[in-house]
């Protein structure tokens, strides 16, 4: 019936959202890329989290409660191999946390944002996962999650390396 009626009446209900990870290795204080590794992300789909914190802003005059800015303010890093679940509240490992560095709206619907660790600010080791956080502060595993990547191919930090991590969000 659903289908139906979406046919007779010229209804789409394709809208959705997805996420790309890009991290970006460069030789410190330099535009020299060292590596690049791309892969899709989870958005989280649950009370309080990710595309929750949305339909909240929607609806945020006729409830009277707007608990969240919807601002994605940090960005972390970490160590956990677990696989994103659209329930996940937090990094399963968190590593190291940046303020949002750069943001653009690109062509109405996709929210790019990039977030920069530099070479003093991120250990040397193996890194698995990223995720953004709403209303986040520098406190690990502070604000609200609201997408969790696990890294197709693991990030493997070195000395002398500062590391951009871009997530794109597009809105389709």
């Amino acid at each position: 019936m659903k289908e139906l009626i979406k046919k007779l009446f010229g209804i789409k209900d394709s809208a959705s959202m997805q996420g790309i990870i890009k991290i970006r290795a460069y030789k410190a204080g330099t535009k020299e890329l060292v590596r690049e590794i791309v892969c899709k992300n989870t958005i989280m789909q649950a009370a309080n989290i990710g595309k929750d914190l949305i339909v909240q802003k929607l609806i945020a005059t006729a409830t009277g409660i707007d608990p969240y800015t919807l601002h994605i303010t940090y960005g972390a890093i970490g160590t956990s191999q677990t696989a994103p679940t659209t329930a996940d509240t937090r990094l399963g490992a968190e590593s190291a946390r940046v303020a949002i560095t750069f943001g653009q709206d690109s062509g109405y619907n996709i929210a790019v944002m990039q977030f920069f660790f530099p070479d003093s600010s991120l250990t040397n080791q193996t890194y698995y996962e990223f995720g953004t956080f709403v209303d986040g502060t520098s406190t690990p595993n502070s604000g609200q999650l609201f997408n969790h990547a696990l890294f197709g191919v693991p990030y493997s930090k070195s000395a002398g390396i500062d590391t951009t991590i871009e997530v794109d969000i597009t809105l389709t």
